[in-house]
């Protein structure tokens, strides 16, 4: 079992077909034995369902005999703005998972349009948290706005004084040496008008 604080993203499914899908996404702090998060039930069939809940909750370990694993037992309720508003609860899920907070069973409610929706015995699975993809680096030019300025109004002078400012200050960034050298080709444009 982790220990610690940690992120754990569950699937709660039935094998119904078109049943609705309950997706956790959980920061367990096992010192204090607390769980929060967000509850997502998402359902494509008629009537489609897509409910989002803030939840929090706890949980406990249970060992049936010294010799075998363990369980944990899972506990936890939710709203749309968490516990310490004054909005009715329309979550609650009672479950029982593998120390590994991998695998187990639930049943959970939730209130969806003023209807209260009961699923039972369902299976609980852990889903993969994908890892964010790496943001390629572009080179933004500095001086984007008082160039389009100067473009726009028609002054020459200031576009020659904002490229020239650019390359004294970025002229060791060759990424940025060609952006200057596009920057020049226009005013050399712009001068032969």
């Amino acid at each position: 079992m982790q220990t610690g604080l940690f992120h754990t993203r569950l699937h709660v499914t039935t094998a119904l077909l078109g049943a609705p899908v309950l997706t956790l996404d959980l920061l367990v702090n096992t010192p204090q034995k607390k769980v929060s998060g967000v509850a997502r039930v998402f359902k494509s069939t008629y009537p489609p369902v897509n409910f989002f809940a803030n939840v929090w909750g706890t949980y406990s370990q249970l060992h049936l005999h010294p010799s075998t694993e363990g369980h944990i037992i899972l506990t936890l309720a939710g709203n749309p703005s968490g516990p310490t508003s004054q909005i009715a609860e329309t979550f609650h899920l009672q479950g029982i998972l593998g120390l590994d907070w991998a695998s187990g069973f639930a049943s959970y409610k939730y209130c969806y349009q003023g209807n209260w929706q009961d699923v039972q015995h369902a299976t609980v699975s852990q889903a993969s948290i994908p890892h964010p993809e790496p943001v390629p680096h572009h080179p933004i030019p500095l001086y984007a706005v008082a160039v389009q300025h100067a473009q726009a109004s028609g002054d020459l002078a200031q576009l020659k004084a904002v490229v020239l400012q650019g390359e004294q200050q970025l002229a060791s960034s060759d990424a940025l040496r060609s952006a200057l050298q596009q920057l020049n080709a226009e005013i050399t444009r712009l001068e032969a008008r």
